[in-house]
């Protein structure tokens, strides 16, 4: 034998909410009414139990925050910015110094490369390329594996 009430259903509420004395205000009943009717397809679609699922975890999420966890998000968008910024500056002076100039030989690229910043440069990208291709060398990992 159960001893829960059933749900009121949606068209119900809004005269539940009649009863009430806050609600007494025409203009107040008219909002109430108005809140029900959007809410309506929201409940039969189940869709309002998502919401408040998001709204759940937004809470969880900001009662895990502490001082630490903030401070290494923040670091992290910091290096993010930064590396973003030295990247876009890096393309920017590369196109203003090629910008006009024909494509360059192949003895001009060779000139190019006794440059030290260029030298600099190639290393860097030979270096991430190494890195890539160790780490697509692991391939995915088993799923099924403990």
């Amino acid at each position: 034998m159960s001893t829960t009430q059933p749900a009121i259903p949606a068209a119900d509420l809004a005269s539940v909410a009649e009863n009430r004395e806050l609600l007494r205000d025409p203009a107040a009943k008219e909002g109430f009414k108005e809140l029900v009717e959007k809410l309506e397809p929201l409940l039969a679609q189940r869709r309002l139990n998502r919401i408040v699922d998001l709204l759940s975890v937004t809470a969880d999420v900001v009662d895990m925050s502490d001082a630490y966890m903030i401070e290494k998000l923040c670091k992290a968008y910091e290096e993010t910015v930064a590396a973003a910024w030295a990247a876009g500056n890096a393309v920017r002076m590369a196109g203003a110094r090629v910008a006009g100039q024909s494509p360059p030989s192949l003895l001009g690229l060779w000139r190019m490369a006794s440059e030290p910043q260029v030298r600099r440069g190639v290393a860097f990208l030979l270096a991430v390329a190494g890195a890539l291709g160790e780490q697509l060398s692991h391939g995915d990992p088993d799923p099924t594996e403990p």
